[in-house]
Formats: structure tokens, sequence, C-alpha cells
């Protein structure tokens, strides 16, 4: 607006009394718009139009500061201010550090500067959906159709969709429903961990059979702060019922053999299960059943060729 747009005539009393107590100097009138009047204000010294009424029933905010504290609050949340949403005065358009854009209410924008809680990209999250359902044979489509906030719905490399939760997508432990068999037939493992402790004088072994071992460990064992956990060996089996199998003779021999090497469930108040753990002392053993797991399994997908009885062969050779 031009200083010829600008009637700087002395305004009323009352108005100049009024823009003084909400913390502005009165400017002048918009001429084309008599119902408007300019005001300085008095923090950032910026110009301001508003309506006459709302000079005389309400407290103008200045825009000028409200976009500062708008910017000064973004970038306390590692964010920078885009602009207001021009459809919600509670919402505005951000630019987070990753170069997505994101739109935010303003009150969670001051709590994550303050602290309270951190903030999360949509684009970036989809793109790490979309990275994991790749890594196992799936593409992520969008929202789930049962509509869900915590399901997905991904397609299969054979076609099939289906929504999927979060949780299954993280931990692996999921299945297409069209082309997969059940636990029995699907192919397995027999696994062997070792847990340490910070005290470093504690290492205990587990063994057990799980489709997905590496998934068993991080997800599923429930283990506390101060064990540290790695995968020592995995045996991979045909199917879970052979997995199942082998796992129950190698706990029987286990506890026939060396029983004092069983740790008791009084003792396992750091992991979410109640048996099946070892002391370090039976590595060498439980080591030695699973070289002849993977040669007893090696032995059946090579079968040697039957014994031909000699004279039987001459004979079929006349």
């Amino acid at each position: 607006m031009s200083a010829d747009d600008i009637d700087r005539s002395k305004p009323p009393a009352s108005w100049e009394h009024l823009a003084i107590k909400s913390g502005y100097t009165f400017y002048g009138r918009d001429k084309s718009k008599r119902a408007t009047v300019l005001l300085r204000c008095h923090t950032c010294s910026e110009l301001m139009s508003v309506h006459t009424h709302v000079l005389r029933t309400a407290r103008a905010e200045c825009t000028s500061c409200w976009l500062n504290a708008l910017s000064s609050e973004a970038e306390s949340a590692g964010l920078t201010l885009i602009g207001p949403d021009l459809t919600d005065s509670h919402r505005a358009h951000y630019l987070g550090v990753c170069g997505h854009t994101l739109n935010r209410q303003r009150g969670f924008i001051q709590r994550v500067g303050r602290g309270e809680v951190s903030l999360r990209c949509t684009d970036c999250l989809r793109e790490r959906y979309a990275e994991m359902a790749e890594n196992q044979g799936w593409s992520l489509l969008g929202k789930a159709i049962n509509g869900k906030p915590n399901y997905r719905l991904f397609r299969h490399t054979c076609g099939f969709e289906q929504d999927v939760a979060i949780c299954n997508l993280q931990s692996g432990r999921f299945t297409c429903n069209a082309c997969a068999g059940n636990w029995a037939s699907d192919p397995s493992a027999v696994y062997l961990f070792q847990f340490d402790f910070l005290d470093e004088r504690t290492r205990l072994l587990k063994v057990g059979m799980s489709r997905n071992p590496a998934s068993r460990l991080r997800h599923q064992l429930g283990l506390k702060d101060e064990v540290r956990a790695q995968i020592l060996r995995v045996v991979t089996v045909a199917s879970g019922k052979k997995a199942l199998k082998a796992e129950k003779r190698l706990h029987g021999i286990l506890r026939a053999v060396c029983p004092e090497f069983v740790v008791p469930n009084y003792e396992l108040n750091w992991i979410s299960v109640v048996s099946e753990i070892y002391r370090i002392e039976a590595l060498p053993l439980i080591s030695e059943l699973l070289s002849d797991l993977e040669e007893t399994l090696r032995s059946e997908q090579n079968p040697l060729p039957p014994k031909t009885n000699c004279a039987s062969s001459r004979g079929l050779m006349q």
C-alpha cells in the first residue's frame, strides 16, 4: 500500500486509546476501505491493517509478530517455516531437514520444541515402510483396507494384496495368505543364541526353532537392558515340523547328558521364556549336536544311490 492510499487525518480519540491499549500506534485509514485502519506494532514496528470492528471489540494480533513466533517455534523444533495454513489458523506448513513438507498444528510444534514429543515425517515413514516391505518381497500400496491406523496395504510378488500390521512388517513375522502354507510345512530353522550380561561373568545359551531367528531374537524374547544377545548359529530345516522334531530331540539329549547345564526357570527373570536356556559350558556339546543335525539334513537331501546286487546286474546286462 502506497502513502497516497492512506488517510493520515486524526482519528477519533477513542480509536487512538484502543490502539495504544492493544500495543499499537494508530497510523491511518485505508482510503479505499474506510472500515479498515492501519496500526503500527510497538513490538516489531510493522504496519498491520485491521477492521474497525476488531479495533473496537477485540485485541488485534500482529501478523508480523505471529509469523515471527511461528518461525521461531519451527526453528526450535528443527524445522523451517514455509507459511501458515490458509485453511486452518491453527496449522502451518514446515520444511523438515529431510527435505519433505509437513503440515502440523502450532501447538504440536511448540511441544516438539520443548522436547515433550518427537516429530515424525510422514513421507520418511512411508519410504521406510516401503523399503522394509521391498526387502521382504512386498510393495507398499497405501492405507489399509480395514481402516486401522497401525496397518498398511501391501502387494506380494505373487500379486496378492493384503493388510499387514506395522509391527509384523518390522519384525518380519508375516506371510502371504495366498501362496504361503502353515508353520509346519514352511521352511524353518534351529538356532543357537548367546546372551552376555554386563557383569561380564554370566554367559548363557538358548536353543530353539523359528521361521525367522533374527526376528525371534529382536522382537520376542523381551530381553532386559543388561543383556547383550547374538546369533551363534542357524541350521536351516526344510519344514517347521522337522525343525520342531529336531529341536525336541536336541533338548532331550542335553537334559539327559548334562542336566547341570540346564538353567532353572527361577533364574530367568531377564527373558520372556521359562525354559530352553543353558550354561555356556554346554556350547561344545550343542555345537556338536547342531553339526550332526546339519550332516543328517544333507544326507536326506542327497541320499546315496541304492546298492545293486552284482549278479543281478550281470543278469540285466546279458
